[in-house]
């Protein structure tokens, strides 16, 4: 997962007096127009040094400095915009997936998705894909599913490695058409970018057919 500093962002001047002293506009590059705009609040440069802070505590490993410093945050609750409550929350989900926590992973994820509107497509792609992983793992595969199609619905150009994932949760749940389209995919595009194919996708493809074959 990365943080705010992986996505872009366009520095503004505040306004007038009564507005931040300046603001921190996450966007994304060359954002498709064939989806609706995201409604990205401002980030206010206390909240972006805080941030920077935690992100650095998370690299050196200091996890108990960064929850703490995430707590602080919260403190000023009603002062955060909603998509600076969506980063907190989302830097909590990172340091609970360090911690292999799978649970509070998944509850820290979720409510990231509450921000939905509030938050980059890059991030709600990511997002999805990762609670799908995590629901894979955790055998609840309906969830995985519902997280998953909701991620197939908005991602525009998939890299060949997420496609292979779509594949690969379609064949645990014994949606061997639909695995196959995505594996297919997965492995074309692969080829097309004049990269070598994974073993395993080709293996998994070559099972899904033969599942496809008994069924016939």
């Amino acid at each position: 997962m990365v943080g705010v500093a992986g996505e872009s962002a366009v520095l503004t001047e505040p306004e007038t007096e009564n507005e931040k002293t300046s603001v921190l506009v996450p966007t994304e590059s060359e954002e498709p127009r064939s989806r609706p705009p995201k409604n990205i609040t401002t980030f206010d440069l206390d909240t972006i040094d805080s941030l920077g802070k935690v992100e650095e505590h998370i690299r050196q490993e200091d996890l108990d400095q960064a929850e703490q410093k995430l707590k602080e945050m919260w403190i000023n609750e009603a002062e955060l915009t909603l998509s600076e409550k969506a980063e907190i929350t989302y830097l909590s989900s990172r340091i609970a997936f360090i911690q292999q926590d799978v649970e509070s992973t998944i509850g820290h994820l979720e409510s990231v998705l509450e921000y939905r509107d509030n938050i980059t497509y890059v991030r709600e792609e990511e997002v999805l894909l990762r609670l799908a992983e995590l629901y894979l793992s955790e055998k609840e595969h309906g969830k995985a599913h519902r997280r998953l199609q909701e991620w197939l619905e908005i991602v525009e150009e998939p890299k060949a490695s997420e496609l292979a994932f779509a594949g690969s949760l379609f064949v645990k749940i014994k949606s061997y058409t639909r695995a196959k389209e995505y594996l297919t995919r997965a492995i074309e595009q692969q080829k097309e970018d004049g990269l070598e194919v994974d073993e395993r996708w080709s293996e998994l493809l070559d099972h899904v057919e033969r599942q496809l074959d008994t069924e016939n």
